[in-house]
This record gives structure tokens, sequence and C-alpha cells, in this order.
């Protein structure tokens, strides 16, 4: 079974009790003896790893049996900015996806990511285009096809997050963000894709910051928590 680790709780001595995303929704197992220096699971349990496990059933719930890394984490964790970023994804899941009908739904989106991650170099871009895929997911999307207050297609401006889509000239208040007709298309672009594109386009690296820098934030206002990694990514 393929899993994301979203939690490990140490129990006992050299247990985890470890929590998990799936594709069939949240799973809890125990990894008994995992923080033994002689483990055979050490080195591929870690907080927000991408890994392939086998569990049996037990009388006390699941057991770990075996565990595979599926994707190359040394290369995650050779690069400080990736490092931040498989942290602040880690953060951005275990806020937003809250029970098992969500964790199925954005499962191939979460897994699709954390596979890419050690190779892209299009950081940016790829947090940008897994987050704004993630708020889709989560009914949380902007409309980006017309202007959300007056439904003109034309002369947009800027976004409003808090009135949930673009602005066009005329519906432009104090809560909209101008943007530049690039920014508009690589917003656009982020709400209407899917998965299997996260890897496809780097964006100017200045302009998908910016993006990037308010999109976070509107995901810190709805769901009401600091993203701590943002403050470290350079």
């Amino acid at each position: 079974m393929e899993v994301v680790i979203t939690r490990l709780t140490p129990y006992k001595e050299k247990d985890y009790i470890v929590n998990a995303l799936s594709a069939e929704g949240f799973i809890t197992f125990r990894a008994s003896g995992a923080l033994g220096v002689k483990s055979k699971f050490a080195g591929k349990l870690f907080l927000y790893a991408f890994v392939d496990i086998e569990v049996k059933d037990t009388k006390l719930g699941y057991s770990l049996t075996n565990i595979e890394s599926l994707n190359n984490i040394a290369k995650i964790f050779t690069d400080y900015n990736k490092i931040i970023a498989l942290n602040l994804i880690g953060e951005i899941i275990q806020k937003t996806i809250k029970d098992d009908e969500s964790a199925i739904e954005t499962f191939s989106l979460v897994k699709n990511v954390l596979k890419g991650l050690p190779t892209t170099n299009h950081l940016y871009s790829m947090i940008y285009l897994f987050i704004s895929n993630l708020l889709r997911l989560l009914g949380l999307g902007l409309v980006v096809d017309k202007c959300v207050s007056c439904g003109k297609k034309e002369a947009i401006i800027g976004v409003d997050y808090y009135r949930g889509g673009l602005i066009c000239g005329n519906c432009a208040n104090q809560d909209t963000m101008y943007l530049s007709p690039e920014s508009i298309k690589i917003l656009r672009y982020a709400f209407m894709i899917d998965e299997e594109q996260l890897f496809r386009h780097e964006f100017e690296t200045q302009e998908v910051k910016e993006l990037l820098k308010r999109i976070i934030k509107q995901i810190e206002e709805t769901y009401n928590f600091k993203i701590i990694s943002n403050d470290l990514l350079s």
C-alpha cells in the first residue's frame, strides 16, 4: 500500500504509532522497534515520507511488517530548499486534509508532488501549482474564467481572494491584488490543470513568488494556522 506519513508518535521505548494518508483514506499502524538502532525500518520512517508499506492485522490493530521508499529522498535531504519545501507541503497536508473523503480525493496529487520533489528544478512553480490544485480539490478553488463579482470576461486586472476569484477593473476595491497579465495567466493555469501537469512548466520566479506568498496567506486565514516553513523558503 502506498502511503504518505503524516505523523510519527513515539510509543513505549522503541515503537512508533504512525498516521498516514493513502488512496483509501487515513490509516494508523504500529512500527514495532522502529526507534531501535538496528531496526529494519531505520532510515525509511520519517515525517512526510512517501513509502510502500506492508501491514498485518493484529488484535492491537495494524502492525508494520515492511516498508520501502518510493522517491529518492537523498536528493531532498541534500538540498536545503527542498527540505523546506517538503516540510511546507507536509504542514499544508496536515492542516487541510482532515477526513477520509478529502484524503481519497487528494492522495494522487500529494503522491505526485512528493514523487517529483527530489528531481524538480522548478521548486516555486511546483509548490504554487500543488497548493492551487489542493484548494481546487478541497472545494476552495478560485473563479478564473471570469470576474467573480460581475461575470465579465474582459478587462481582468487582478484577483480578490476574499471574493474568491479574478476581478475586472470595474469591480476592483481595496481587497483587490493587482496582477500583471503574465501573473493572471499563471493564476488561471494553476487552477485549471490537474496533478499530472505539476512539473511541466516553470514560471518566472519573482512573479510566482508573489502569487505563492498570497495563496499561502489564504490557506493560513482559511484554516487559522501559521505555516512555519514558509518563512524559511528563500
